[in-house]
């Protein structure tokens, strides 16, 4: 939204509300094919202040990544630590949560997979937040299931991320929100198994 002479502006606000626009514009037509002007006029803001804020394109898809990827981790990070138990009840809290999420309405699949794959054959920011997203995971996981004795750890936790990256990617191209409901099951027979 342009400011209105005499108002102060907010250049933190501005940049979370550009972040926000970008976020729906590359989730709804992509990264490559949307355009700066489209994330120009969701934002409200002028050309000049994205690449006052972010650099470039470049600089704007990393941080839309990075954000998003830190609002996911803090919000799987809350519903382990709300949920307390067992380490496989704190485990299926977070392929519950996810579950829900399949559900929301416009859900689109997961931001840092879809970058990943839509910039594969780059070396560039996408597949490196995509890296470090699924390297989260796998450490969740792993520690989860390594503080409960699980036989190997590290091959169930990337067992779960397995399932978590599929079935997400699959309820994306299906639509079909009750993939959460069939991933949890697939996660409590992994679970049995590594014990």
């Amino acid at each position: 939204m342009p400011v209105k002479a005499g108002e102060r502006l907010d250049p933190e606000a501005t940049k979370a509300r550009i972040l926000k626009a970008a976020a729906d514009v590359f989730g709804r037509r992509g990264i490559h094919a949307a355009g700066i002007n489209e994330v120009v006029e969701a934002a409200g803001a002028s050309k000049l202040t994205i690449y006052k804020n972010f650099g470039s394109k470049e600089g704007l898809v990393e941080a839309v990544l990075t954000d998003r990827t830190q609002r996911v981790r803090a919000w799987h990070q809350q519903a382990v630590e709300q949920t307390g138990g067992n380490a496989r009840q704190r485990i299926l809290a977070v392929f519950d949560l996810v579950a829900s999420w399949y559900a929301e309405a416009g859900f689109r699949g997961c931001a840092m997979m879809n970058a990943a794959t839509e910039d594969r054959g780059h070396d560039g920011a996408p597949r490196r937040l995509a890296q470090d997203h699924l390297a989260f995971y796998r450490s969740l996981f792993e520690r989860l299931l390594s503080e409960a004795g699980a036989r190997d750890p590290k091959t169930s936790a990337q067992q779960l991320v397995v399932v978590l990256e599929g079935a997400t990617l699959i309820s994306a191209v299906d639509q079909d929100p009750g993939l959460g409901a069939e991933a949890r099951v697939i996660v409590e027979t992994l679970l049995d198994a590594a014990f």
